[in-house]
């Protein structure tokens, strides 16, 4: 029954050997483009692990073609965080200083003097404006030279598939792939909207192409180049989570459990591969350390894994929703009285058990944000605005790697004054008021994991 049903079966141990002794290691667009998103070390790591391939390693054309065209893009993007980050800061900052200085405590209150307070502010202001400049000089922009586009050069020299030969030969092509969105045949069928809301077509080398087709053109150059070479095994890597992609079913959320086993079967007829596997960049480099004996950190796999969050939406609330509202109103719900304190991220005090507690909230799971949180949580106890300060973090997708990072930043402070808790979103029905008794959908703060000092909140 196996040879009959290939897709719907995992590799064998041994086949995943021979698979990574002999593959051809194909990179999807998303890969490179992440590249410019990643500090300088994930990124030295992950070039490193694709040099170590040598000639193992191949895009197809259209891969190429939709780096050259998004680069500028990504890098604009990241360049623009500078400004964004300098910005919040000034903006938030003056805001304390004018909500303070509305105050006139120096004339209402005789033992309340904020000035070494906002001196201290500036002072890390500017400390940490000047670092961030020297990082913006630092960085690429969209017009000067691109070292990482220079590496990835090199890197894929003679190893980027053929042109299209003619428009008529894609046209072709656009007619499979529309048919085979319709019936929803993976891959890119969850792209077939694209082309709704703007136009979707772009030329170039005489050429006219539709964006929506990407995917298919990708994976149908694939199938081309392993017939050519009569490849035996490929290895296809793509930060795509889709599931016109990998096989995903609802099981206590969503789980991916492998490549679609159409994939897998298509290019079984169609290229007489006798092995192809798909993995994530993450995966990839998870995999890459002991398989091919590699140097690959920790900390790369989790920046890694954090970008691709971000970029796939996940740890992202529904449109519109105050995520740091659904925490509020579950501490409103255990405290009678809090009050507000900072913008730059939400942080509010209370009274409990005779002691001033704080909480600091935060609406977006990521390792540097975390920190954030953290440096601030120790600043306030470091001015005695608080004995304790607890870190909420509301995570819509939530598993062990999360947990991981949490104890990490957290535990090892070994500090009693700090703690974390965890929590996710969860739907629930309520009534829409006491006269009518027809049930509405509502979000509410639902506590997962916490450090110990943080348990009495469960």
């Amino acid at each position: 029954m196996k040879n009959k049903f290939k897709g719907y079966y995992q590799l064998s141990p041994s086949d995943f050997d021979k698979l990574w002794e002999n593959a051809i290691f194909i990179f999807d667009t998303n890969v490179l483009l992440n590249l410019y998103r990643y500090k300088e070390s994930t990124r030295k790591e992950l070039l490193s692990v694709i040099k170590e391939l040598n000639n193992r390693v191949w895009i197809p054309y259209h891969v190429g073609l939709e780096f050259q065209r998004n680069r500028l893009k990504v890098i604009a993007e990241q360049h623009k965080k500078y400004n964004e980050v300098n910005d919040s800061i000034s903006k938030n900052i003056s805001k304390i200083e004018a909500d303070l200085a509305a105050l006139k405590l120096k004339n209402r209150h005789s033992h309340i003097n904020p000035d070494q307070l906002l001196k201290n502010i500036d002072s890390a202001k500017n400390a940490f404006i000047k670092e961030l400049d020297n990082l913006k000089q630092q960085s690429i922009n969209v017009s000067s030279e691109d070292e990482i586009r220079n590496r990835i050069d090199k890197l894929f020299d003679n190893r980027v598939g053929n042109p299209p030969a003619d428009q008529k030969g894609i046209d072709d092509l656009f007619k499979e792939a529309e048919n085979r969105y319709k019936n929803s045949i993976p891959p890119g069928f969850m792209d077939a909207e694209k082309d709704k809301e703007k136009p979707d077509g772009f030329i170039y080398g005489g050429i006219t192409y539709k964006r929506k087709y990407g995917d298919f053109l990708i994976w149908k150059q694939i199938i081309e180049y392993a017939k050519d070479e009569s490849l035996t095994d490929i290895i296809f890597i793509t930060d795509d989570n889709k599931s016109d992609w990998w096989l995903q079913v609802e099981s206590d959320g969503t789980k991916t459990l492998g490549v679609r086993p159409e994939l897998v079967d298509e290019i079984t007829r169609e290229a007489k591969i006798e092995r192809f596997y798909m993995y994530s960049t993450e995966s990839f480099l998870s995999y890459a350390k002991p398989k091919l004996k590699t140097k690959v950190t920790n900390d790369a796999i989790e920046e890694i894994r954090d970008i691709n969050h971000k970029s796939h939406g996940l740890g992202e609330l529904p449109p519109n929703t105050d995520a740091s509202k659904i925490v509020l109103d579950w501490l409103y719900g255990k405290f009678l009285y809090l009050q507000y304190i900072n913008e730059v991220m939400p942080f509010y005090v209370t009274r409990h058990d005779n002691e001033l507690l704080g909480f600091n909230i935060i609406v977006e799971f990521d390792r540097n944000v975390f920190k954030l949180g953290l440096s601030l949580a120790k600043r306030v106890i470091a001015m005695e605005l608080c004995s304790r300060v607890i870190t909420i973090c509301i995570i819509p997708i939530w598993d062990v790697r999360d947990r991981q990072i949490a104890e990490e930043i957290f535990n090892l402070e070994q500090n009693e004054k700090l703690g974390f808790l965890i929590g996710y979103p969860r739907q629930v029905f309520k009534p829409s008021s006491s006269l009518d008794y027809r049930k509405m959908l509502h979000l509410e703060f639902a506590p997962y994991f916490s450090s110990k000092n943080a348990r009495f909140l469960i």
